[in-house]
């Protein structure tokens, strides 16, 4: 059986930091998307805190794998040096699916 995993990661950052972080994760996002493991993922802005964003990702991964399997990825290097270097706030958290619904 295959684990499937959400991580949702909070970042935030000041509003000069936006147009640069969304891009770079969109370069990261053109390569996760052809990974075997991913499911579907989504970037979402706090409407009352703008300076929040939450990037939701779905993978058929267990934490540990994640790691080893997808933070080592070549194309992730410049994304991470880009949150050091803008001093964006990184937050991950894991969570594991207890219930799901669909629309009929």
């Amino acid at each position: 059986m295959s684990d499937k995993i959400t991580l949702v990661v909070r970042f935030r950052m000041e509003e000069f930091a936006k147009q640069e972080f969304i891009a770079k994760l969109q370069d990261v996002f053109a390569h996760i998307v052809k990974e075997e493991t991913f499911v579907e993922a989504s970037l979402v802005q706090d409407m009352r805190e703008p300076e929040s964003i939450l990037n939701y990702e779905v993978w058929n991964e267990s934490p540990e794998s994640f790691i080893k399997n997808q933070m080592s990825k070549t194309y992730r290097a410049e994304f991470e040096k880009m949150i050091v270097n803008l001093k964006i706030e990184r937050t991950p958290a894991w969570y594991s699916t207890i219930a799901e619904w669909k629309r009929a």
